[in-house]
C-alpha cells in the first residue's frame, strides 16, 4: 500500500502510538521465586506495523527538516574534498561521543595511537567497536535489512561481548528499574519473541522514499530504541543507523556529522521526546534532533576554518622541499592519520625506513610534527599537534554541543 503523506497542524494523533501487553516476569528470566503472581505481572510494549502507515507531518517540522536538509548540503558543497581525509577521523570522533553517551570514555589521541598498534584498555576497545559500529552502517547503508543491522551490532561487540555479538536478546530489558525487574519499571519494550517481526518491518520503513530522509531517520531512531532489540548496545546501534539513513540519501557526503552524540547530550529532553514518540507524537524527537545538526554543523565549521589554516601552513613551510621527497606524501596522510611512527608510514608509502625516518626528522624540524615521548629509544611516535588539538576541541564540542549537561 502506497503511504500517504501530507502535512497539517498540530493537534491530531500524528503516529501510531505503542500499546501494550499483560505478561509476567517469568523465574527463569530472573524473576523472583518469592513475589506473587501479581507482582510478578507487567505492561510490555506492543508496536503497531510503521512500514506503510500514512504519515501526516505537521508544516513546522517539514519546514525544519528542509532547513536541516538545505543547511547539510550547503556545508558539503563547501567543504568538498577539502575535509574528505578527515572522514576517518569523524567517525571516530562520533563514535567517541556516542560512547561517551553510556559512560564510555576514551580520547581521540588514544584511539589514534590504538590503531598503530598500542595495546588496548577496555575503554578504548569499546571505543573502537563504536567506531567499526558506525563505519559499517555506513558501508552498509545502501542494503538496509535484520541482516545488516545484526552486522552492525557483530562490529560493536565482537571484541568486547563477543557472546551477545549479532543476536536479537531473548529475555526481557526495561528502563527505570534495577533491583525490581520490569514490575517495577517505567517502560519495558517489546518481548523478545516480538523482534524479529518488529526490525522488520522498521526495516521497510527505512527503505521508503516518500518521506524526507531526516525525518525518517528521527524516527528510525526513535522506534528502534523503543524495540530495545539488543542485551547491549541498542543506543549506539540507533545512533549509527542515523548515520546509514543520512549517508544512503546523500544527505551527508563529505563528513559523518557527530548529531547523534547532541541529540542526547540533552538527556531530559531526549527520554521526554521518546516518551512523546511512544504516545504517537514523532515532532519532538525530530526537533530536537535539528537542534543537535545544527549544533554538529556550527563545530565541524569551526573545525574545517581550521584545518584549512593547517593545511596552508604545511604547503607553505613544504615550498622549498624538492618535488619527490617522501615529506609531501606523509603531509597528504596526516590529516587521516595524525598520529605516525615510522614503521606504519613504511608500509603505507611503500618507503625506506631510512627514507621515512629522515622525512620525519625533517617534519619535526618544520613544526608538523612533535615527538609524543621525547625519551623513547624505541618504537617512537610522532603527532601532527595542530591537528591533534583542532580533533580534541571539536570532541569537546560535540560532546557537549551546546555548552551545558
Amino acid at each position: 500500500m502506497a503511504a500517504e503523506f501530507t502535512t497539517h497542524n498540530r493537534g491530531l494523533m500524528l503516529w501510531p502510538p505503542v500499546r501494550f501487553e499483560k505478561l509476567t516476569w517469568l523465574i527463569s528470566e530472573g524473576g523472583d521465586a518469592r513475589r506473587s503472581s501479581r507482582d510478578r505481572s507487567y505492561q510490555s510494549a506492543i508496536l503497531d506495523p510503521i512500514a506503510d502507515v500514512s504519515m501526516l507531518v505537521p508544516s513546522d517540522c517539514a519546514l525544519i527538516s528542509e532547513d536541516v536538509r538545505a543547511a547539510i548540503a550547503q556545508f558539503d558543497v563547501r567543504v568538498g574534498d577539502t575535509l574528505a581525509p578527515l572522514e576517518r577521523l569523524l567517525v571516530r570522533i562520533e563514535a567517541s561521543a556516542s560512547s561517551r553517551i553510556e559512560n564510555v570514555a576514551a580520547s581521540i589521541p588514544d584511539l589514534l595511537m590504538a590503531e598503530i598498534g598500542d595495546e588496548m584498555g577496555r575503554s578504548v576497545a569499546d571505543v573502537i567497536g563504536n567506531v567499526d559500529a558506525t563505519a559499517a552502517a555506513i558501508e552498509l547503508s545502501n542494503d538496509i535489512s535484520p541482516a545488516t543491522i545484526l552486522d552492525v551490532h557483530r562490529a560493536l561487540l565482537r571484541d568486547t561481548h563477543p557472546v551477545l555479538a549479532g543476536k536479537w536478546r531473548t529475555d526481557p530489558v526495561w528502563i527505570g528499574s534495577y533491583s525490581a525487574g520490569p514490575p517495577g519499571a517505567t517502560f519495558v519494550p517489546p518481548a523478545a519473541d516480538r523482534i524479529p517481526d518488529a526490525i522488520e518491518d522498521l526495516c521497510e520503513f527505512m527503505n521508503r522514499t516518500d518521506i524526507p530522509v531526516f525525518i525518517q531517520a528521527m524516527l528510525m531512531h526513535a522506534h528502534f530504541e523503543t524495540i530495545h532489540p539488543f542485551p547491549d548496545g541498542n543506543g549506539r546501534v540507533g545512533r549509527a543507523l542515523i548515520h546509514a539513513l543520512l549517508r544512503r540519501d546523500g544527505l551527508t557526503k563529505a563528513a559523518t556529522l557527530p548529531i547523534s552524540a547532541g541529540i542526547v547530550s540533552q538527556k531530559h529532553r531526549y527520554i521526554e521526546a521518546l516518551t512523546e514518540y511512544r504516545s504517537g507524537d514523532f515532532v519532538p524527537i525530530v526537533e530536537l534532533g535539528a537542534d543537535a545538526t545544527f549544533a554538529a554543523l556550527r563545530s565541524a565549521s569551526m573545525l574545517f576554518d581550521e584545518v584549512e589554516q593547517i593545511v596552508n601552513n604545511w604547503r607553505t613551510v613544504a615550498v622549498g622541499v624538492r618535488v619527490d621527497s617522501v615529506i609531501h606524501p606523509i603531509i597528504d596522510t596526516l590529516l587521516a592519520h595524525p598520529i605516525v611512527d615510522v614503521k606504519s608510514l613504511s608500509e603505507k608509502l611503500e618507503a625506506s625506513p631510512s627514507s621515512v625516518g629522515g622525512a620525519i626528522r625533517q617534519l619535526v624540524d618544520l613544526g608538523v610534527l612533535q615527538a609524543l615521548d621525547p625519551t623513547a629509544q624505541r618504537g617512537q611516535r610522532w603527532g601532527a599537534h595542530e591537528v591533534i588539538r583542532v580533533l580534541n576541541a571539536f570532541t569537546s564540542r560535540s560532546i557537549n554541543p551546546f555548552g551545558r549537561h
